[in-house]
């Protein structure tokens, strides 16, 4: 936008209009915004969305991929069976491999030379070691599997975080329980990088809607993808699609982290008091249908979503 179209963009505000290039997105205002119970979706997707424009000097044509594993026998771990009624093994090792064949999906369509995995495991027993090298080794892209820098939950999250400010791109954060759909990857660069370039801003993209949502019912926006619709979200987990200069800039979100799984602490490091706090700044989004969902149990899931299709595929995997 040159200067005299600000000038005449300041000018016209006055009295409640705007200007917007071709085919930008154009979100009408909410009437009372700041008196509704729950606006911070609302508010910073209008806030990104009216923005000027995207920065060349932005880089989207990179990412990086961090799963966290970690599967022991004396781990203290939830004794509740998980819904596809499989071990916590069969869990993980499907899961991995619907992510890995995402993952290649991605590298099919925007290169493997623009994709590297890193993999921080957090001392697994040795035999899944060796299965998780196998999984891994069937990337078509570049990967690395390293054991993290300090046991325990809160410190591989923390630790993948740490590494994410200094992403060269787009990053990924992810646990080893989410089961993806194969093109779940491609469909969230491809929509970050549509509100990007529409917008000049960054976002937060939450694989699957959680379940909130359903429950407060608290308002949304939802914009049209190329393959589904996408609703703006205030609630997520610890894993999300977004850009290393996110995760810097905001480091104060993420710094609390480290005190996940550490009982008298735990309180700090929960979604609500970190990384949620993102989205008093910038939109978070969530896929409708979802590209991935957290395999645990059916409460956890979107409505409607045929779990065990995608477990059936993603049976078959190198052993």
């Amino acid at each position: 936008m040159n200067e005299a179209l600000r000038l005449l963009r300041k000018l016209v505000r006055k009295w409640g209009y705007d200007l917007k290039k071709s085919e930008q997105y154009v979100l009408r205002p909410v009437p009372n915004l700041e008196t509704l119970a729950a606006n911070l979706s609302l508010g910073s997707a209008k806030s990104v969305l009216d923005g000027e424009g995207p920065d060349g000097s932005v880089r989207l044509n990179h990412l990086t991929v961090y799963v966290r594993t970690c599967l022991r026998t004396d781990r203290n771990v939830n004794t509740r069976s998980r819904m596809a009624g499989a071990d916590e093994e069969e869990n993980a090792r499907r899961c991995l491999w619907s992510l890995i064949r995402s993952v290649n999906h991605a590298a099919a369509k925007r290169g493997a030379e623009n994709i590297h995995v890193i993999c921080l495991d957090d001392r697994s027993d040795p035999p899944f070691v060796d299965k998780l090298k196998r999984l891994l080794g069937a990337l078509d892209c570049s990967w690395d599997l390293r054991e993290t820098e300090q046991q325990g939950q809160g410190q591989s999250l923390h630790q993948q975080f740490r590494e994410g400010r200094d992403a060269p791109g787009l990053v990924y954060f992810v646990e080893d329980d989410y089961l993806h759909e194969a093109d779940a990857i491609t469909e969230m660069w491809s929509f970050y990088r549509q509100v990007y370039d529409a917008s000049g801003g960054h976002c937060v993209i939450y694989p699957q809607e959680h379940k909130t949502l359903y429950e407060a019912h608290y308002p949304s926006y939802i914009l049209a993808g190329d393959n589904r619709r996408w609703r703006t979200m205030s609630d997520a987990t610890h894993t999300f699609f977004t850009h290393g200069q996110v995760v810097d800039t905001y480091w104060d979100y993420f710094e609390n982290t480290k005190f996940v799984g550490i009982r008298k602490k735990r309180h700090l490091g929960v979604e609500k008091n970190t990384t949620n706090k993102l989205y008093q700044h910038i939109p978070g989004f969530s896929p409708i249908p979802a590209v991935a969902v957290h395999l645990q149990y059916e409460e956890l899931l979107p409505p409607l979503f045929d779990w065990q299709r995608l477990w059936d595929e993603n049976e078959n995997r190198p052993d």
